[in-house]
C-alpha cells in the first residue's frame, strides 16, 4: 500500500536540496492578511472626481408642492432646494525597502522584493478599505468620512427623527461587545470610490501607482551618522468615497457577539425594515458584516429558511438574504468593540 505525506515535499531538507546552492530563502506568508478585502474591492465601482482631487455633487432637499388651480387663477413659483457636497480625494502611501545586502545570500532576490511589494499593496488596499468605514473628517485633511461616521446616530426607527441617512437599533446597551452590520447600494448615482480625474495628482489613474526608487541610504542613526544600502519603492493611491443618494446606505448598530448573551443578538427583522425603508437596487447592494456576526448569519442559513439562501458573487458561493449577498470584512475594520450608538 502507498503510503503519502503531504508533508514530504515541503520540508526543509527537500527544500534546501532542491536549490541550486542551497541558498534560496522560504516563501514570506503573510498571516497578517485582513479578511474581505478581494470581494469588497470588486464590489465597488470607481469614478473620476468631478474636480480634479475634489467631487462635488448637488442633492435636492425639498421638492416643490403642486397647486391646485381653476382658470384665471395665478400660482406662486416652484423651485427646489438642493445641498451642496464636496468629497475629498485621499492621497494613500506606502514605502517599502530591503537591505542591498539580503542579496549576498538569496538566489531569489528579486522573487523576494517581488513579495514584499504585494504585500505592501495589500496592506495599502486594507488601509483603505479600513478608511471608507472608520475614517472621520474631523481627524484632518488626510481622511475622509467613512460609512461609521456617516451613520453615528440613531434615527430610525424607536426615536422621534428620521433623519437620513437612516441608523437602525438592533437593541444592544454592553459597550465593548457590540458591531453593526452595514447596507450599501453601490452605483454612479448610489455609492462609489472616487479616484482623481485627467491630469490631476500628476496624472494619477485608478489603481495603485508603483514607483521604483532604486538604490537609496537608508539612515539608522543621526549622531554618529550610519546607514546602510537599500532597494526602494514607492506605493501610492489616491482615492475616496462618495455618497450621492443617502437612502442608499444604512447601518445596523448595537448587534449583540456574545454568544452567552440573547438580548441584542442579530435579528433579521431590523434588516427587513432597513432594506424597505431604503431605495436600494438589491441587485447592486451589499450587505458587510464582520466574522462574528457573519457566524450568526450562516447559523442561521444553514437550514436555508426565512429569507437566507446562496448564491455565486463573482465566482464564488455567498450567503443572500433576500437575494442580497452578505460580506464578510475584517474584524479589525467592522469591529465586535463598538460602543452604544445612540
Amino acid at each position: 500500500m502507498t503510503e503519502y505525506n503531504i508533508n514530504s515535499q515541503f520540508t526543509y531538507l527537500n527544500r534546501f536540496n532542491s536549490t541550486v546552492d542551497g541558498k534560496r530563502l522560504l516563501p514570506m506568508l503573510n498571516v497578517m492578511n485582513k479578511r474581505g478585502i478581494p470581494g469588497f474591492l470588486k464590489d465597488m465601482p470607481v469614478f473620476e472626481a468631478n474636480m480634479g482631487i475634489l467631487h462635488r455633487l448637488e442633492r435636492t432637499t425639498s421638492v416643490p408642492a403642486t397647486s391646485r388651480k381653476t382658470n384665471y387663477e395665478g400660482i406662486a413659483d416652484t423651485h427646489f432646494t438642493t445641498q451642496i457636497v464636496n468629497e475629498p480625494v485621499v492621497h494613500f502611501q506606502q514605502r517599502s525597502s530591503i537591505a542591498v545586502s539580503e542579496q549576498v545570500g538569496l538566489t531569489n532576490f528579486g522573487d523576494r522584493r517581488n513579495r514584499n511589494r504585494r504585500m505592501s499593496i495589500q496592506a495599502l488596499m486594507e488601509d483603505v478599505v479600513d478608511a471608507l468605514f472608520n475614517d472621520s473628517r474631523t481627524s484632518g485633511p488626510t481622511y475622509i468620512n467613512g460609512f461609521a461616521q456617516r451613520c453615528k446616530l440613531l434615527s430610525y426607527p424607536q426615536h422621534s427623527t428620521t433623519s437620513l441617512p437612516y441608523v437602525w437599533d438592533n437593541g444592544a446597551s454592553n459597550a465593548g461587545t457590540m458591531t453593526s452590520a452595514y447596507i450599501v447600494e453601490w452605483g454612479e448615482e448610489a455609492c462609489h470610490g472616487i479616484a482623481p480625474s485627467g491630469a490631476s495628482a500628476g496624472g494619477t489613474n485608478m489603481g495603485v501607482q508603483h514607483t521604483d526608487n532604486g538604490r537609496r541610504k537608508v539612515q539608522t542613526q543621526v549622531s554618529p551618522q550610519k546607514s546602510y544600502d537599500a532597494l526602494e519603492d514607492t506605493f501610492d493611491f489616491f482615492f475616496g468615497l462618495a455618497t450621492n443618494n443617502d437612502w442608499k446606505f444604512t447601518r445596523i448598530a448595537n448587534i449583540e457577539t456574545r454568544t452567552g448573551v440573547d438580548t441584542g443578538r442579530f435579528d433579521e427583522d431590523v434588516i427587513i425594515r432597513a432594506i424597505r425603508h431604503g431605495k436600494f437596487d438589491i441587485g447592486s447592494s451589499r450587505i458587510y458584516v464582520n466574522p462574528f456576526l457573519a457566524a450568526d448569519i450562516d447559523i442561521r442559513a444553514k437550514n436555508r429558511i426565512n429569507g437566507w439562501t446562496v448564491q455565486q458573487v463573482f465566482g464564488e458561493e455567498v450567503t443572500t438574504f433576500l437575494n442580497m449577498p452578505v460580506r464578510v470584512v475584517d474584524e479589525t475594520i467592522i469591529t465586535a468593540t463598538e460602543g452604544v450608538i445612540s
